[in-house]
């Protein structure tokens, strides 16, 4: 692994001491970094105060040192929105927020720009620019396609328009990071040089397995989702399903997002009795491991990106030994079936129910073992897939890219 005085500046919409998969991912691939004795300079948005983030937190000149010694540029940012619009609105100010911070940073050696904010890719095309350096881009959803597939944009000359510019700064970048190999051979076969597949995972350097299950205090199979509730999961499929089997099934949802009143409103509606519950962290989180017999991960299935996309759960699943319902399709599905960590079925919600009521007849099928847990260290590990990173940013720093994907 290359080290050297690598100066990272790192633009992302996500990081400590904000909860998310993308700051995950980061916290890992800092910590890596740094211990490779690199300079990383952070700059995003900022919705939960932290250390030293209070009002000084918000000056444009204030900079903060992170948990791995890395320095942190944040900024005020609007509450998150449950809606599509506000979304929307919350990314613009961000990315307009994020430029002249960035601009502040010493001269870095490598720009990286962390992407679903889409905003964001196009600052650190802006920035990388100004500052005559390599360009990393991270796309982790599959855009362009995501916004065809999810008609996020009403009228079509705006859908070309944002593809258009978004595949163009993702042929610009020096080189294109995914977390798919699927949107990867996408990517390249559009044109895109130079593209790398860094896939998701979970920190194992602290690393705390499940308590032993607590004792049951009734007899039906206990179906957990545990995520986000918004348009890209399909979630109607389980509710409905589990109306097929209420006898020997009870399903709990955990989370917010963008659908989760109409899911709620649809479930009265068909008299689901699926139990709501607000996001949970820490112990609150635990206790609904602690009390799933199978945890549901969920991607609809009539978006053709999706064939590409891995919820970063599946990974924490597989590493808690928990038994997974798939009910997604492509290298999601893959990756549960490689791991023998579960059973994956369509959104068909007779099939679910079908599984459930299987899954409640013969509970040794819920026993996954630890064969996930060992797939996950050694697959995805995100200390090991920080190394990756490491010596792509020391190709692209010190004797350029080759075209292609390793």
């Amino acid at each position: 692994m290359s080290v050297g005085a690598v100066r990272v500046l790192l633009l992302t919409h996500s990081y400590s001491p904000e909860v998310s998969p993308p700051q995950r991912r980061w916290d890992s691939f800092v910590y890596v970094m740094r211990n490779a004795g690199w300079n990383v300079q952070v700059v995003t948005p900022r919705t939960v105060a932290g250390p030293g983030a209070s009002d000084a937190g918000q000056r444009i000149d204030s900079v903060e040192v992170g948990a791995h010694g890395e320095y942190i540029r944040s900024y005020a940012s609007m509450k998150k929105s449950t809606g599509i619009a506000g979304k929307i609105i919350k990314n613009a100010l961000d990315g307009a927020l994020m430029l002249p911070r960035a601009l502040l940073q010493a001269r870095p050696s490598v720009v990286i720009a962390t992407v679903p904010a889409l905003p964001t890719m196009f600052i650190g095309f802006i920035v990388s620019r100004i500052f005559n350096r390599p360009l990393l881009l991270e796309m982790r959803d599959a855009w362009p396609d995501l916004i065809s597939d999810s008609r996020i944009l009403r009228w079509k000359w705006l859908t070309k328009l944002a593809h258009w510019g978004v595949r163009g700064v993702q042929r610009r970048a020096t080189m294109v990071v995914t977390v798919t190999d699927g949107f990867a051979d996408i990517l390249i076969r559009d044109g895109v040089h130079s593209v790398h597949a860094i896939h998701n995972g979970i920190s194992t350097r602290n690393f705390e397995p499940l308590s032993a299950a607590s004792q049951r205090t009734d007899a039906k199979l206990h179906v957990l989702y545990l995520g986000n509730l918004g348009e890209s999961q399909g979630l109607e499929s389980m509710i409905l399903a589990s109306t097929m089997v209420s006898e020997n099934v009870n399903v709990r949802m955990v989370g917010g997002g963008t659908a989760s009143d109409r899911l709620k409103r649809y479930a009265e509606s068909i008299d689901a009795k699926v139990d709501f519950r607000a996001p949970a962290r820490g112990e609150a989180l635990r206790s609904h491991y602690d009390w799933a017999d199978t945890c549901v991960v969920s991607l609809r299935d009539d978006w053709a990106s999706f064939n590409h996309t891995v919820p970063s759960k599946i990974y924490e699943l597989l590493s808690l030994g928990q038994h997974i319902t798939g009910i997604v399709k492509g290298e999601a599905a893959q990756i549960i079936s490689a791991a023998a960590a579960g059973d994956i079925v369509d959104h068909d919600p007779r099939n679910i129910a079908k599984l459930w009521q299987e899954l409640h007849i013969n509970r040794q099928k819920l026993d996954v073992g630890n064969t996930g847990r060992d797939w996950v260290f050694e697959k995805a590990s995100l200390e090991k897939l920080g190394e990756k990173y490491v010596e792509l940013i020391s190709a692209i720093t010190t004797r350029g890219t080759k075209h292609g994907r390793n």
